[in-house]
């Protein structure tokens, strides 16, 4: 059975500490890669239902943000964002829905980075609401809300993040190899040395969080 998130394989695991695993112990280490991925989701703050995964987000809200142009900016808490379906501006009870599209045309911007939406102030229009507004600059000062529905996450997942999976993984996958603690072992003229740090961090660990340092700040969770 594969790991829920498939971020890596068994197979990645074997070509990286070049070892075979045998069939009778493949659930076990399914279960160490299945939790390998979940430490990756919380170290980057993707705790949502499909991690790292392209996802469907309905009505997540957040403050309303207006910029010196007096443009609306988004921070949706979950990136790269790949779609916008709705947006709503929210005070207590009421609500104002913004028109996304002009002719097909999107009136919104995603920048290349996908980390935030943005909707120009002269995109501004409304419909089917019972408040109005003629910018946003009369939210600027003033507690809103906006409330999205939005698609984010990746289609594939990033070779790098595949790879730290695999280091936390092969970590566990090393240190059961190891019962006895050993810090080294020599037969013959075969030597095999386990290092690890004084914090108890391995090279394996270490490695790991630094490839995935980066997607911890671009993820924008921190």
């Amino acid at each position: 059975m594969a790991s829920q998130f498939q971020y890596a394989t068994i197979t990645d695991l074997e070509n990286l500490l070049l070892v075979d695993v045998d069939s009778s112990f493949e659930s076990q280490v399914e279960t160490w890669i299945g939790a390998a991925e979940q430490q990756v989701n919380n170290y980057l703050g993707y705790v949502t239902a499909s991690g790292l995964w392209n996802e469907q987000i309905t009505g997540e809200l957040n403050d309303a943000r207006v910029d010196g142009d007096l443009n609306l900016v988004i921070h949706p808490r979950k990136r790269p964002i790949s779609s916008l379906s709705s947006l709503q501006l929210w005070r207590g009870s009421d609500s104002i829905t913004l028109d996304l599209t002009d002719d097909s045309t999107n009136r919104y911007i995603i920048p290349v980075q996908a980390n935030v939406i943005v909707y120009p102030n002269d995109e501004l229009t409304i419909s089917g609401n019972s408040i109005l507004i003629a910018g946003f600059s009369e939210i600027k000062f003033s507690r809103w809300y906006t409330k999205i529905n939005y698609i984010a996450g990746y289609t594939s997942i990033p070779k790098d993040i595949a790879y730290a999976t695999t280091l936390l993984a092969s970590d566990v996958f090393m240190r059961h190899a190891n019962k006895e603690g050993l810090v080294s072992l020599t037969q013959g003229r075969i030597s095999k040395r386990w290092r690890e740090r004084s914090d108890g961090r391995s090279d394996l660990q270490i490695d790991a969080f630094r490839v995935l340092d980066h997607y911890r700040v671009a993820s924008g969770w921190f």
